[in-house]
């Protein structure tokens, strides 16, 4: 194992002016020894070399320090001997040390690795079986029009984007927390309610935000959404370290393991229960558009302005229907959006080109909830919602301008 350091030196000052000076500053602890090319400390010896030379702008010289341990085994003490070499190069120089190399939190990061790879997957094979077990299939397959169909990538038969879904988006998926139902649709419930016996009490929970941790889990595995939330959040700093090549030290090695050892039993008991985790058919499609807000930020942007514009549709159709429907046909086609867009049209509120308009976005929309196997490109992606954002100013535009009688002014 090679750890090197630089150290940066004032050379307008006496100190340190040589190797030599330089030696035996370092042999200044009672515990180092320096015998040319070996480097003592208690009873660890390591193979040692410096080089020196004055930086060519400035009035600096710099000290290139070698160090290398051959006895992996012998670890624990080699950091001990670096953290004392470090204590001593801190107080030579006012600059920052630069590590050069590092093989000790290599040896700690390649540890680190498996841990983290393997608790990271083991929340991809929860979330995934938990979609295709609770959700079905259509989760990754419905039927769409051939013409989107070309405008997306389809790559090979295996791939889902949860596989592409970064680590703390994972997390999000099972520790956000949501409603499955909004404040204006809860008022439009209670609107329609003419006795207490209609009262839903399940739909009117849906107001109340919950993860999908504690509405499909909790029930079966002994842990608070927050517990594992707090530690996945931990794993994942420590994961960037790793990633981004940071300095990966025994502490964090051993930070990791502990995170492991407690999110591993839960992810593994919940993945045992999930033959008993039962998911309203409401809720279905709640949970596949959460995994596509959480795979992708440009998705979750459509599917924000998504809905939206089915709160448009809604607050057109709505100004219509209250003069021109009965209130029981108006609670069999309220929701459907599909169905409201079409008696718009029938009733000539919209016209037919923007009706084409609003399909497609729902088509779209169903594209990236359901379609886990297609993969659009950013520019793509941006210029879906970038559409889509025209078509809800054009509806809120629409909205405005329609008169007493439900048409347009």
């Amino acid at each position: 194992m090679r750890v090197e350091y630089l150290v940066i030196i004032d050379s307008n000052s006496d100190f340190c002016g040589s190797v030599k000076a330089f030696n035996k500053f370092l042999e200044s602890n009672a515990e180092i020894e320096i015998q040319g090319k070996k480097f003592k400390y208690k009873y660890l010896e390591v193979d040692y070399e410096v080089q020196t030379g004055v930086i060519k702008t400035g009035s600096s010289k710099f000290f290139h320090v070698k160090l290398d341990c051959e006895k992996i085994e012998r670890i624990d003490e080699f950091t001990e001997l670096l953290r004392a070499v470090r204590s001593l190069l801190s107080r030579a120089s006012d600059k920052k040390i630069q590590t050069l190399w590092d093989d000790v939190s290599f040896y700690y990061a390649n540890k680190s690795y498996p841990l983290i790879h393997e608790i990271e997957n083991l929340m991809r094979k929860l979330i995934t079986k938990f979609m295709l077990t609770s959700v079905g299939l259509s989760w990754t397959k419905s039927t769409i029009p051939e013409d989107l169909k070309t405008k997306a990538t389809v790559i090979e038969d295996n791939y889902n984007y949860l596989y592409e879904t970064d680590f703390i988006q994972l997390a999000n998926f099972l520790f956000d927390e949501y409603r499955t139902i909004d404040a204006k649709s809860l008022i439009e419930k209670l609107k329609d309610i003419t006795s207490v016996e209609e009262i839903v009490i399940d739909e009117i929970k849906g107001f109340v935000p919950k993860s999908n941790w504690d509405r499909y889990f909790a029930e079966y595995v002994d842990c608070e959404h927050s517990y594992l939330r707090t530690r996945w959040e931990k794993l994942y700093k420590l994961r960037c370290k790793i990633a981004h090549n940071n300095v990966v030290s025994i502490n964090d090695y051993d930070q990791v393991v502990k995170l492991v050892d407690e999110i591993k039993p839960k992810l593994e008991k919940a993945i045992e229960n999930l033959d008993r985790v039962e998911v309203p058919a409401n809720d279905r499609e709640n949970l596949a558009e959460s995994v596509a807000i959480n795979a992708n930020t440009l998705y979750g942007e459509y599917i924000q302005l998504w809905k939206e514009v089915e709160k448009l549709i809604y607050d057109i159709f709505n100004l219509w229907l209250d003069k021109k429907m009965s209130q029981e046909d108006r609670r069999s086609i309220r929701y459907n959006t599909s169905k409201m867009i079409k008696l718009l049209v029938e009733n000539k509120i919209i016209e037919k080109p923007f009706y084409h308009t609003i399909q497609e976005a729902m088509y779209f929309r169903n594209v990236i909830v359901h379609e886990t196997d297609m993969k659009f490109t950013e520019s793509e992606l941006h210029y879906k919602v970038q559409n889509l954002a025209e078509l809800k100013d054009l509806l809120g535009e629409y909205f405005i301008s329609n008169d007493d009688d439900g048409h347009t002014a």
